[in-house]
C-alpha cells in the first residue's frame, strides 16, 4: 500500500470521496474507490468525506521501534502544532517521547528562521513576479501535478520538516534516524521523497502509540526540548510563516490563503495574469496546520486548538533562553534548497465518436440528458465520460441514469405482470394499483388511491397482518361480491410501513376445473346406467338360456331312452 488507501470491506460505493477530491485522483474500479498515487496531492479530504471511515494509513511505528531497539541514534522532530492537541500537557511531550525511546527530541520550528528569511528576500525582489511559499507539501504537489507553469513560482526552499531533518543529521551524524511527527498526511510523501527524513508519523499515530505504551500525560513529569525556538510558536496558524514579513511592509503584497479550494481559485487567477507582484502563503488545509489531515479525531474545534497554541506560546516565552550559537553555526552550513519540477499526468482524450458512444452508454443521448449534477464526483457528464475512457470511472456511477433505469425496469414489471398488485398503507388505504388490479377491481388507479381496501377485500386480514407482522402466502380466497376466486399473498414491508398485496385471478381455472369435475360425474353416472342395463340383459339372457337348456335336456333324455329301448329288442 502507498501512504494511504481505502479498505475494500468498508467502501460502500457512495462516491463521497470522489466528490470531495479536488483533483479527481480517485479511480472507481469494480465499485471500489482506489487512490491514484500519480494524481493524488495527499490533501486528506477524501478521508474526511468517507462516511464509512474506510481509510487506511500506512503506519511505520513498528519500523521506528526497530530503529529505537538498534544502536543508531533516533531523533524526533515534532511540528509546533503539537501544542494545539496536547494543550496543558504540551510541556510533558518531550518526556513522553523519551519514554518511547527517542534519544533526542527537538521542535521542527527551531530551524525555521533561514526559511522565513528566504521568503522575505523574495518578498522584496524588484520584479513583477508572484511567488508561492513552499511550506505546504499538498500545495507543492498541486502545482507540480496540475499547474506546471507555476513550478518556478514556488520559492525553491525546503519545508521546515525536510530542512530540520538535514540539520539533525548534520548535528547527530548521517546515520542518525530522523522521525518527523506532525499534523499532515502529505508529509509522509516528503519522507519518501527526501532521504533526510527516515519516517513520518502523524499526531494521531503518536496518540495511539502513547496509549499502547500506557503513557499517561497527567502522571509523567515535564522535560524541556533539546532545542527550541520561542518566537515561532504560532507558525501553524493561518499566515504564520509570513506574518513577520508582512509587518515589515515588503515590496510585494502578502496574500494568505487556506483551504485547497481557495488555493485552486488563486492558481486559476494567476493563470489569467492576475495577482502580480505578490507573495502568496498557501496552505491546503482550512485553518492551516491546526486542522491538518493527520490530526486526531478528538472533537476539539480548530478554534480551541488555536487557543491551546497561544496559551502554550505564552508559557514558553517566560522560560529562560537557550544558547543557540553553536546550533546556528551548523544551520548556516546546511543546504536549504529544494527544486520543484513538473509531475503532470495528462489524461487521454477520446475522439468525438468515442465520447459520444460513452455518453450513450451513460444514457446521455442528447444535451437535455446531460444533467451535470455532480453526484458521481465529476463536474460535468462529459468530464465523467473522459474519466470512463481513462479507466478512472465506471458507467454505472451515474446515479440519475441508474435510478431512471431501475425505475423503468420496476415500472415495466409493475405494469406488465399478469399478477394483480396493490400497495396498502398503515391506514389500510390503497396507495397504488397496477393495471391488472385495476382491471380486476374495475376501477382506475387514480380513483382507487385513498379508498379503503375493505371495499374490495377482507379488511380484517390486512389488519391482522399489520398488527402481528405475519405474512400470508398463496391463500385461496372466494370473493362473493363478484363471484371470483383468487390466490393471494399479503406481505408487510417494515421499512416502508406498507403492505404489498399480490394475487392471481383463478376464477376461470376454477370454473373449468368444476366443469371437468361435472363431466367426470356425468360420465360415471352414465357408465353406471350402462352397467345396470347390461346386468339386466345378462340376467334375461341367462333366464332364457336356462329354460331352453332344460327343454333340450328333456328332449335328449327322451331320445336316449328310445334308443336304449330299441337296442334291447334287437
Amino acid at each position: 500500500m502507498w501512504v494511504m488507501g481505502f479498505s475494500k470491506v468498508n467502501c460502500k460505493n457512495c462516491y463521497a470521496c470522489l466528490r470531495a477530491c479536488p483533483v479527481h485522483a480517485i479511480r472507481v474500479k469494480n465499485d471500489q474507490a482506489q487512490i491514484m498515487k500519480d494524481r493524488c496531492i495527499v490533501c486528506g479530504r477524501c478521508f474526511r468525506a468517507c462516511p464509512q471511515n474506510a481509510k487506511l494509513i500506512r503506519s511505520e511505528i513498528e519500523m521506528v521501534k526497530h530503529y529505537i531497539s538498534g544502536r543508531k541514534k533516533v531523533v524526533a522532530s515534532i511540528a509546533p502544532s503539537f501544542a494545539s492537541i496536547f494543550g496543558k500537557y504540551s510541556n510533558k511531550i518531550p518526556k513522553a517521547l523519551r519514554l518511547l525511546g527517542f534519544d533526542y527530541v527537538e521542535e521542527t520550528a527551531s530551524i525555521v528562521d533561514p526559511i522565513i528569511n528566504e521568503y522575505e528576500r523574495y518578498a522584496n525582489l524588484d520584479d513583477d513576479k508572484t511567488y508561492i511559499t513552499s511550506f505546504c507539501p499538498s500545495v507543492n504537489k498541486l502545482i507540480e501535478k496540475y499547474y506546471k507553469d507555476f513550478n518556478d513560482n514556488i520559492i525553491p526552499v525546503a519545508s521546515p520538516a525536510i530542512f530540520h531533518a538535514r540539520v539533525l543529521k548534520s548535528i547527530y551524524g548521517k546515520e542518525t534516524k530522523v522521525i518527523f511527527i506532525g499534523p499532515c498526511l502529505a508529509k509522509k510523501t516528503d519522507g519518501h521523497d527526501d532521504e533526510s527524513i527516515d519516517i513520518v508519523l502523524t499526531f494521531e499515530e503518536l496518540q495511539n502509540w502513547f496509549k499502547e505504551k500506557n503513557i499517561d500525560l497527567e502522571i509523567i513529569g515535564e522535560e524541556p526540548f533539546d532545542y527550541v525556538s520561542k518566537d515561532k510558536r504560532l507558525l501553524p496558524i493561518i499566515g504564520g510563516p509570513t506574518k513577520h514579513i508582512e509587518e515589515k511592509n515588503p515590496k510585494k503584497s502578502i496574500i494568505q490563503v487556506d483551504g485547497i479550494d481557495d488555493c485552486i481559485k488563486i492558481l486559476d487567477e494567476l493563470k489569467k495574469g492576475k495577482l502580480k507582484n505578490s507573495l502568496i502563503d498557501m496552505n491546503s488545509c482550512r485553518h492551516s496546520c491546526v486542522n491538518g489531515s493527520g490530526m486526531p479525531h478528538d472533537n476539539i474545534t480548530c478554534y480551541e486548538r488555536k487557543e491551546n497554541l497561544k496559551q502554550y506560546a505564552k508559557r514558553v516565552n517566560k522560560e529562560k533562553n537557550q544558547d543557540n550559537s553553536k546550533i546556528n553555526d551548523i544551520i548556516s552550513q546546511v543546504s536549504i534548497k529544494k527544486n520543484f519540477v513538473s509531475k503532470e499526468i495528462l489524461l487521454k482524450q477520446p475522439t468525438e465518436e468515442e465520447l459520444r458512444e460513452i455518453m450513450k452508454s451513460m444514457g446521455k443521448h442528447d444535451k437535455n440528458d446531460e444533467l451535470n449534477c455532480g453526484s458521481c464526483g465529476y463536474h460535468t457528464c462529459k468530464e465523467k465520460a473522459i474519466a470512463v475512457y481513462n479507466n478512472m470511472a465506471e458507467v454505472n456511477m451515474c446515479l440519475p441514469f441508474m435510478r431512471e433505469r431501475a425505475e423503468n425496469l420496476t415500472n415495466i414489471i409493475f405494469d406488465m405482470t399478469p399478477n394483480m398488485i396493490a400497495i396498502i398503507n398503515k391506514k389500510l388505504d390503497i396507495v397504488q394499483l397496477n393495471p391488472s388490479a385495476e382491471k380486476f377491481f374495475d376501477i382506475t388507479n387514480k380513483k382507487a388511491i385513498g379508498l379503503p381496501i375493505l371495499m374490495f377485500l377482507d379488511g380484517n386480514k390486512f389488519e391482522n397482518i399489520k398488527k402481528n407482522k405475519v405474512n400470508v402466502y398463496k391463500e385461496k380466497v372466494l370473493l362473493e361480491y363478484n363471484q371470483s376466486t383468487i390466490i393471494q399473498s399479503i406481505i408487510w414491508l417494515e421499512k416502508n410501513q406498507v403492505m404489498l398485496w399480490i394475487a392471481d385471478d383463478i376464477t376461470k381455472d376454477e370454473k373449468q376445473q368444476q366443469s371437468i369435475q361435472n363431466m367426470k360425474i356425468d360420465a360415471i353416472n352414465m357408465a353406471q346406467k350402462v352397467i345396470n342395463k347390461q346386468m339386466t340383459v345378462a340376467q334375461e339372457i341367462a333366464s332364457l338360456l336356462g329354460e331352453t337348456t332344460a327343454e333340450t335336456k328333456v328332449t335328449l333324455t327322451q331320445l336316449k331312452n328310445l334308443i336304449q329301448e330299441d337296442t334291447s329288442k334287437k
